[in-house]
């Protein structure tokens, strides 16, 4: 049994390793509009043609809460100019906020995305626009709002 489950892990391992060597790594900073905070993240695209699928974590840098979110977002690219690719998504998330009065939550948000991709030789920047609504509040979360990310990064 214990061969079969090896033998299953490697074909696993061997069938994502062109997706994961195709997959880029980054990092981000931004601020939520409405809350008022900067927050710094990291995230892994996959890129499937036009289509990418893009993991991330953002962490607040808020300083009398602890909030953060886990985020999988799918975006599709409109063009891919020479310099520099526009692009749209949606993606679905998970969002944590510890305040310093004892109050929790986690919410289920959806999100909204557009942005621009930048082409250099061996770094990707990017900027874009994350539109955060809150799909499933908590029974703490009365807090929990909408917001607007600004949000720039760097892939590599």
């Amino acid at each position: 049994m214990k061969s079969v489950r090896m033998l299953t892990f490697a074909a696993l391992a061997l069938a994502a390793a062109p997706v994961l060597s195709a997959a880029q790594f980054g990092v981000r900073a931004g601020r939520y509009h409405e809350a008022d905070e900067n927050f710094v993240g990291a995230e892994m695209l996959f890129d499937v043609g036009a289509i990418n699928v893009n993991p991330n974590i953002e962490y607040s840098l808020a300083e009398d809460v602890t909030a953060g979110s886990a985020n999988v977002d799918v975006t599709y690219d409109l063009a891919n100019i020479a310099s520099f690719t526009p692009y749209v998504g949606a993606g679905v998330g998970l969002s944590y906020l510890d305040t310093d009065t004892a109050s929790t939550s986690t919410d289920i948000v959806g999100n909204l995305i557009g942005g621009v991709t930048f082409h250099l030789s061996t770094l990707t920047p990017y900027a874009q626009v994350k539109f955060l609504r809150v799909l499933d509040k908590s029974e703490n979360g009365a807090d929990a709002e909408d917001d607007i990310a600004l949000t720039i990064g760097l892939r590599f």
